[in-house]
């Protein structure tokens, strides 16, 4: 993402207007398209396009969630040890 864009002029002008988990939310999102982003070049380069960007995204959330149940079911575990 570029230094000067609409994203962080949007949140610096309307900080004070949305909820704290909103920003949170907004900031956590935008950082990890620009991940995928970036991940979609790395793989594909030039050919890149928006739309593997939000297929890896889908994969990510994905795998995320798995380790997340992962993580729980441990902890599940511990605490019936």
């Amino acid at each position: 993402m570029k230094e000067d864009n609409p994203f962080d002029k949007t949140m610096k002008v309307n900080r004070r207007d949305i909820p704290e988990s909103t920003h949170g939310a907004l900031i956590d999102v935008t950082d990890t398209l620009n991940f995928c982003w970036a991940a979609a070049k790395a793989v594909f380069e030039e050919a890149a396009t928006p739309e593997h960007a939000l297929k890896i995204c889908e994969m990510v959330l994905a795998e995320r969630t798995s380790r997340n149940q992962d993580i729980a079911r441990q902890l599940a575990q511990t605490v019936d040890e």
